[in-house]
């Protein structure tokens, strides 16, 4: 009944947290001339990072709010049960991803809070990025990976489940203010533009080879999990055919991201004064990654909701 709402909604969240969380997490790893204090040429990125971070927040809360409101309709097939008490009070406190609804709705309330504090220092960051890592925890509990149950097994899920979140989350929501570092270059001189580029694109590609490995490795568990370890059981299935498709997507991002480390890369540190054409080049194929990642979480909002084969 609800079942596009239920997905366009899990597709919102999934990218306002993915933002709050990766996009913090840039710069964290940037060249300390790049840092909080001292952004160096990336002044008007960061300014651009804390807007959508103060967007994301938001975002994240109401479509998290949303989104419960929707499993609750699909769970009792009406309407009115969003605001009827009797049914609101069994949901939080008689099913299994009752206590962590709670927990997830006091967390959107602390990270708007925090978002519109008055200052965005190296603390703020922190703060928004740790309350990223815990809204992706948290996500574990009310997909697949909590069918595990209580036990080792449960833990060995919901463990893979969060370090293929967090590797995700560190890619694909590091890409927005990447992209914004890369187009504000373009008002440097061309050996400024060339330079800071490369040591930005560095930092990025190392903390980008670490979180594509961790994904491509916990990709493989979660989908063996899925399957209990008979991985021919997802070929003309509907959850299959959402994994195929996010692994097409992600497999094309990975092409993309190899061409601008081993290819865009070193030409731009030979280019000299051609630089800006090279960094052109590296916003236009960043930006299509970054949709590709778009269309990874939609994929993944799908998946999270389609039952596996047995």
């Amino acid at each position: 009944m609800t079942w596009w709402p239920l997905v366009i909604t899990r597709w919102i969240h999934f990218a306002s947290v993915f933002v709050l969380f990766g996009s913090s997490f840039f710069w964290f790893y940037m060249p300390r001339e790049h840092s909080f204090a001292h952004p160096g040429q990336l002044t008007k990125t960061l300014a651009r990072t804390t807007i959508m971070l103060r967007i994301a927040a938001p975002v994240l809360a109401i479509s998290g709010v949303v989104w419960t409101a929707l499993v609750l309709i699909n769970m009792t097939s009406d309407f009115s049960a969003v605001i009827n008490p009797d049914d609101l009070y069994s949901f939080f406190y008689d099913t299994p991803v009752g206590l962590v609804t709670i927990i997830r709705f006091a967390l959107f309330a602390v990270t708007v809070v925090v978002a519109f504090l008055p200052w965005h220092g190296r603390i703020w960051y922190s703060s928004l990025l740790h309350l990223g890592a815990l809204l992706l925890i948290s996500q574990a509990w009310l997909g697949h990976a909590a069918q595990g149950g209580a036990g080792v097994y449960g833990v060995i899920l919901i463990t893979v489940y969060a370090i293929h979140m967090f590797a995700a989350g560190a890619w694909v929501g590091g890409l927005p203010p990447l992209l914004s570092g890369l187009i504000e270059q373009r008002s440097f001189s061309p050996e400024e533009a060339r330079l800071c580029t490369v040591d930005i694109l560095l930092r990025f590609s190392a903390m980008g080879m670490v979180a594509v490995t961790l994904i491509v490795a916990t990709g493989i568990a979660n989908a063996g999990f899925r399957v209990a370890g008979s991985f021919g059981v997802l070929f003309d299935t509907e959850y299959g055919n959402a994994l195929f498709t996010k692994i097409g997507i992600v497999a094309v991002m990975l092409a993309l991201a190899y061409f601008n480390r081993f290819v865009f890369m070193p030409k731009l540190r030979r280019a000299e004064l051609k630089g800006i054409k090279h960094i052109n080049r590296l916003g236009r194929s960043v930006g299509f990654e970054l949709v590709l990642g778009v269309f990874v979480l939609a994929a993944a909002a799908v998946l999270g909701i389609t039952p596996p084969p047995q």
